[in-house]
């Protein structure tokens, strides 16, 4: 049943076809979960002179953003100074701090309907793109352990499909990505409708091989699924011919 959620939710994702779109998407995803907020910040989109700002969004009240621009909190803010340096996801429980700023930060954040209990998910790109994917709750203690497993598992995949179709939506462009030829061919096959199943048969390589394959292309291009490496390998023209 849980899986459903995610699954549900990244098949509705599909419709979001403008960055505007996104905060409806994250109110579906807050009444889904029951959670407090759901909160974005990317950065590092684009390339040299073409990199642009920060991106942000959030189900945060225009009060709180306003309070956080006002106060400049960013500067103290653990959630992203921490967690924008981070692997793993990060509990906010972690974050605890002697210093009476942070705690005053949180206590704030708190009084402006910010969750008492957040998650977040940091992703880190091959291009220097990295984002930040926060969820907060008012769950009880007992309540929030037992919910912390499956959000790190559903968030760490929904994070993933944000971020890389932001990075579409964003145009950002995939910079020196060289696809090996069998790479290539089985994107190609994708591309036409076969399964990895099928591009095994076809180009008489072992099933196991063909994935690696499919594996190592999405890892390059920082798609997220086959169909979005074909999307993105069109897009950039490594797809027009095999050597």
């Amino acid at each position: 049943m849980p899986v459903e959620k995610v699954t549900e939710l990244l098949s509705e994702m599909e419709a979001v076809g403008d960055p505007s779109d996104l905060p409806q998407f994250f109110e579906r995803v807050t009444q889904t979960y029951g959670l407090a907020s759901v909160a974005y910040l990317g950065a590092g989109f684009g390339k040299g002179q073409q990199r642009h700002e920060p991106y942000v969004t959030a189900t945060y009240s225009l009060d709180w953003i306003e309070r956080y621009k006002a106060e400049r909190y960013v500067a103290i803010d653990p959630v992203v100074q921490i967690g924008m340096r981070r692997i793993l996801p990060i509990d906010w429980k972690e974050l605890a701090s002697p210093s009476q700023a942070v705690r005053r930060f949180f206590g704030e954040a708190t009084e402006f309907g910010v969750g008492r209990k957040g998650l977040s998910i940091p992703i880190h790109g091959r291009h220097g793109d990295k984002a930040l994917f926060s969820v907060t709750s008012n769950a009880t203690d007992e309540d929030w352990r037992g919910q912390r497993k499956q959000f790190t598992r559903d968030f760490q995949l929904l994070a993933m499909h944000v971020h890389a179709m932001l990075l579409e939506l964003e145009g950002t462009p995939i910079l020196d990505v060289k696809l090996s030829p069998r790479e290539r061919e089985c994107l190609l096959w994708i591309a036409e409708g076969k399964t990895a199943w099928e591009c095994s048969v076809i180009l008489g390589l072992s099933l196991h091989t063909v994935r690696c394959y499919l594996e190592s292309a999405r890892h390059k291009l920082g798609a997220s699924s086959n169909t979005h490496a074909v999307a993105k390998a069109t897009k950039a023209g490594l797809l027009l011919s095999i050597p």
